[in-house]
């Protein structure tokens, strides 16, 4: 009898009332649209939320991760100007280049000397191809840099280097 008033007491498919379920052969129990507890407006309301938070959360993430724009910043190199070696220079050639930040804001700077044929060309501050300022640039700054060049084969020196300047991020 006991079996008999549990059977009686579940509801029979198809008649729980506002809730779908749909039968899917095989499995005991359908799948449920909107939890009976529920009134539909508010439950359609977070959802709505929850994805507009979501959508928010991936555009902030990509933007961040893009990073922001900063600022274009150009050093300006002069033409290049001979000059005499050092007393302690072998170099036969040295020449002085102006570097100037000409705006988007102080940065540290970076350059590279080249030779314009075979041989070297070397900064005298540093003995290498690479300077790099000791601080920020601001705009407007200038700095002198010099250079020493040997030519390849103890030859005389006949064209100047090249400086190029850039921006350390």
């Amino acid at each position: 009898m006991r079996a008999r008033t549990r059977a009686a007491e579940r509801p029979t498919r198809g008649t729980e009332g506002p809730i779908v379920r749909f039968r899917t052969p095989g499995y005991r129990c359908g799948v449920q649209l909107l939890p009976q507890n529920r009134s539909t407006v508010g439950y359609l309301a977070l959802v709505t939320l929850l994805f507009g938070g979501l959508a928010i959360g991936v555009m902030l993430f990509f933007l961040q991760a893009q990073g922001g724009s900063s600022p274009t910043v150009e050093f300006a190199v002069t033409a290049p100007q001979a000059v005499d070696c050092p007393a302690d220079s072998t170099a036969p050639g040295c020449y002085r280049f102006d570097v100037a930040n000409t705006g988007g804001g102080a940065i540290p700077m970076r350059c590279l000397v080249s030779p314009a044929d075979t041989g070297t060309a070397v900064f005298l501050a540093t003995g290498t191809t690479v300077y790099e300022s000791d601080g920020e640039v601001a705009v407007g700054d200038t700095y002198a840099l010099y250079t020493e060049v040997e030519p390849a084969g103890g030859g005389t020196v006949t064209e100047s280097p090249t400086v190029e300047c850039a921006a350390v991020v």
